[in-house]
C-alpha cells in the first residue's frame, strides 16, 4: 500500500511546483504590465516637456512685442491657457537656486541675489522646462 501513496504524493507535490511556477509566471507578467505602463506614461511625459518647451520660445517672442493688438493678444492668451492646462508654471522664485536659474551675468549687489531677470523660466510637475535666466548680484571687489 505504501508504493501507490508514493506516487500520488510525488503527483501532488509536482502539481503543487507547476501552481507555485504559474503563480510567479503571473505575479512577474503582472509586474511586467505595471512596469511597462509607467514607462508608457513618463515617455508622454517627457514628449510633452520637450514640446512644451519649444512653445516657451513662441510665448517670449509674443512678450516682446510692446502693444499687442487684438488678435496677437488673443493668441497670447490662448498659448498662456494652453501652459496652464498642462501645469505650466512660470519660476518666480527670487531666491536664487542653481536648479531653477542659469547665471548669466553679475552685477553690483547684494552677493548671490537675483538683480533681474532677464528670460522666465518654467516648470511643470515639478520638473524644470527651462531655467531662468539671471543676473546676479555680487559684492564690489574695489570696496572690500
Amino acid at each position: 500500500m505504501e508504493e501507490s501513496t508514493e506516487p500520488k504524493e510525488e503527483q501532488k507535490s509536482k502539481e503543487q511546483e507547476y501552481l507555485d511556477q504559474l503563480q510567479r509566471l503571473q505575479a512577474d507578467f503582472i509586474n511586467y504590465r505595471s512596469r511597462v505602463d509607467k514607462e508608457k506614461l513618463n515617455t508622454i511625459d517627457l514628449t510633452k516637456d520637450n514640446l512644451l518647451r519649444k512653445f516657451l520660445e513662441v510665448k517670449d517672442n509674443f512678450e516682446r512685442i510692446p502693444e499687442m493688438d487684438k488678435g496677437v493678444e488673443m493668441i497670447y492668451n490662448q498659448l498662456s491657457k494652453v501652459f496652464e492646462q498642462e501645469g505650466v508654471q512660470e519660476i518666480i522664485d527670487m531666491n536664487y537656486n542653481p536648479e531653477m536659474h542659469e547665471a548669466i551675468a553679475t552685477a553690483e549687489g547684494p552677493e548671490n541675489t537675483i538683480i533681474e531677470v532677464t528670460r522666465k523660466g518654467y516648470r511643470r510637475n515639478g520638473k524644470v522646462l527651462r531655467p531662468s535666466q539671471v543676473i546676479l548680484g555680487k559684492k564690489n571687489e574695489k570696496t572690500a
